[in-house]
């Protein structure tokens, strides 16, 4: 009863308005989380025979984009955004798939424990309390019973629409938490799981080691062939399968930023600035002029922007300076004015329950000398809040109170007062005066001018259009000034690498021919201009060996295996312990610890595989290799043995196999386990364009 009691004390309209705003939000979610099954023409993406609907995919988008702008983003990139979109609508759409094959339902007395019961789920939690509500109960109560808090008819209808969608993302949400229940229920560990896990946890193996890196080994004397890459390329062929045609692309881009010339202009600018503004008075030294934005702060020293109080002993005595010149953005300082004003005030708060009238009423009872509790038990107030320090604003009608309202008297000087309800100050102590400091900051970005716009875009589309073939468009842009970047794009590609905005080339390079080169793509808004060159055209189901990028991996591996089989035959044989070993192989003699179990040797890189079966394998003094691990040739002997210390706990051991290779550790792949073998189409790109 306390926290409805703190609810009702509170403005009706403001809490209204807060209900209404957040309103669209849960109703909008619930609206686009249904699923479409429309036909062709509206498909954004589908798979297994389920779509993900185009106007809904829309909605979700557009709604996302508000979210993540009410979050302070600013600039969101469209093709990223969608990308994400999509790949949560999938999953999506396979869950609520997959719920339905198993026949997966919920209960009324389910679902309303999960909303109203005594643990209900965290996310109707949240979304109750972005509403000003403490729990989900007191939302209830105030969307069907709305006399009782004097919630207009049209608002409670608003409220019972919202608590319905609400009901149904809860449901949707208890359906697929049993469906991970199910997940995890089929992923038992057992006995031979848990021993294994013992097993191979419980000795770790000392070991001293003299090792030869591959690196020390020339290319040159490593010499491989067409059939070294071949046969590499076909043990390895299932890596390089392709789930949708794919195009190697190069790419040029070029950021639009200042020119030197630019650069100089604006130094010269603000320069004179500096100048106009020691001059005159205030700020009058830019007024007028747009390139300069001023912010003017008036506050304590502690009260101030940090920038601006890290060089206030500095203004003090210069009056106007640069501060800063940062990411092509001047900052200048001016103290215009110091003065002394109260900066904090202690003040009491009272909650009053009623309008203009009762307003009236409470205040004077207050300032009679009526305690607050007797009104509180009344119903004309519905909390107080205790005394304490806040900060007077520089503006306002609150400023106006805090400054100038007589002490230890209750006054209402809120946008509340003369509505339902207001909030009563009372101010029972003001500190003593400190210095204010009225600063300006004033800011001017360089931005590029029209002609270096002009001339960065002329210059590269008379590049593109010299080069107007992939292998000149490679072949000269070093020598032209240009760096050029590898990339890939696909038929669900919305972008170039992740860059803004580079939809439109993305999808041009997917109708292009092989070894053409586009136009130039972006303008200020992208912040670059961007030229393509289509390289090949891969839609035979696997990457080619002869793709750059898995060349060089080829290359690579060929390399160390030639390198690891050289320096087993240059060092095989070559001694009898260690210490020889370490003489031959011109290395000294280190030590490490191996355990079967683990991923990590110390003093190697990830993944020892060789490594760490060999040593878990070898007796203790016995004298191991040269054997190859993935960057080096090892010379071991195992020096001593250290047991687990413990017996055998199947529910310990299965505990932590599970955690490693169990259920906890697949659900990071669900969605892959639920695409299987299906293929995802992605249409988005028939969709949009630049």
């Amino acid at each position: 009863m306390a926290t409805l009691e703190k609810i009702r004390s509170k403005s009706v309209i403001l809490f209204i308005v807060i209900i209404v705003a957040l309103l669209a939000f849960i109703l909008g979610d619930f609206l686009t989380s249904s699923r479409s099954l429309t036909g062709p023409g509206t498909t954004a993406a589908k798979v297994e025979g389920h779509k993900v609907d185009i106007q809904e995919f829309n909605r979700r988008v557009e709604q996302q984009r508000q979210q993540m702008q009410a979050q302070g983003y600013a600039n969101v990139d469209n093709a990223q955004l969608q990308n994400q979109v999509l790949q949560q609508m999938l999953f999506e759409t396979m869950m609520d798939a997959k719920v339905k094959e198993l026949g997966i339902t919920v209960t009324d007395d389910e679902l309303s424990r999960a909303m109203t019961g005594a643990n209900p789920l965290p996310m109707v939690v949240q979304q109750v309390r972005q509403m000003g509500i403490n729990s989900p109960a007191e939302f209830y109560d105030y969307a069907f019973n709305p006399g009782k808090y004097q919630v207009p008819a049209q608002t409670a209808t608003q409220l019972q629409q919202a608590w319905v969608s609400l009901e149904n993302q809860t449901t949707e949400s208890l359906k697929q938490q049993k469906l991970g229940n199910l997940f995890n229920g089929a992923l038992n560990v057992n006995k031979l799981d848990a021993k294994s896990y013992y097993d191979e946890n419980a000795t770790t193996a000392k070991i001293a080691y003299v090792k030869k890196d591959f690196a020390t080994v020339p290319d040159s004397v490593a010499k491989i062939g067409s059939e070294d890459l071949k046969k590499i390329y076909n043990e390895r062929k299932g890596h390089y399968k392709l789930a949708e045609e794919t195009r190697p692309i190069d790419y040029i881009a070029v950021d639009i930023v200042p020119s030197a010339d630019d650069l100089l202009a604006a130094q010269q600018e603000v320069e004179g600035a500096l100048v106009s503004l020691r001059e005159q008075p205030g700020t009058e030294g830019v007024s007028g002029n747009l390139n300069f934005v001023v912010n003017r702060v008036s506050a304590p020293r502690a009260g101030l922007p940090i920038a601006l109080a890290s060089q206030l002993d500095s203004l003090q005595k210069e009056n106007v300076r640069l501060l800063s010149f940062r990411n092509n953005q001047y900052a200048i300082g001016k103290l215009v004015n110091t003065y002394n004003d109260v900066d904090t005030v202690t003040v009491e708060l009272v909650a009053i329950v009623g309008n203009a009238s009762v307003q009236d009423s409470v205040l004077t009872l207050l300032n009679g000398g009526v305690s607050v509790d007797s009104l509180i038990a009344k119903g004309l107030v519905g909390g107080t809040q205790p005394a304490q320090a806040v900060y007077v604003p520089q503006t306002g009608v609150l400023q106006e109170t805090l400054v100038s309202a007589p002490l230890n008297v209750y006054v209402l000087p809120d946008a509340t007062s003369g509505a339902e309800g207001g909030n009563a100050i009372k101010v029972t102590k003001r500190n003593s005066p400190v210095q204010f400091y009225d600063v300006a900051e004033i800011t001017y970005t360089v931005d590029p001018s029209n002609a270096t716009i002009t001339k960065l875009h002329n210059d590269l589309q008379a590049y593109a259009d010299t080069n107007n073939t992939a292998a000149l468009f490679a072949a000269n842009a070093n020598v032209a000034g240009y760096h050029l970047f590898p990339a890939y794009v696909t038929p669900s590609s919305l972008s170039i690498a992740n860059l803004s905005d580079t939809r439109g080339p993305a999808k041009w390079a997917m109708h292009a021919k092989k070894g053409q080169v586009s136009g130039v793509y972006g303008d200020e808004q992208s912040g670059h201009f961007l030229v393509v060159a289509v390289k090949d055209i891969y839609d035979q189901g696997y990457t080619p060996a002869n793709d750059p990028n898995l060349s060089r991996e080829l290359t690579n591996r060929a390399l160390a295996q030639k390198k690891g089989e050289k320096l087993i035959a240059d060092y095989s044989g070559k001694a009898n312990d260690l210490a020889g070993y370490s003489q031959v192989m011109d290395s000294p003699v280190d030590t490490t610890e191996v355990t079967f179990g683990q991923r990590i040797v110390r003093g190697f890189p990830v993944g020892q595989s060789m490594l760490i079966a060999a040593a878990s394998a070898a007796e203790p003094g016995q004298l191991t290799g040269p054997i190859a691990t993935d960057n080096s040739v090892v010379v071991f002997q195992v020096v001593d043995e250290e047991k687990i210390g413990r017996e055998f706990d199947q529910d310990n051991d299965g505990m932590m196999f599970n955690q490693q290779m169990g259920a906890p550790m697949l659900s990071r792949n669900v969605f892959a386990i639920l695409l299987g073998k299906n293929k995802i189409t992605n249409n988005l790109q028939k969709f949009y364009s630049e």
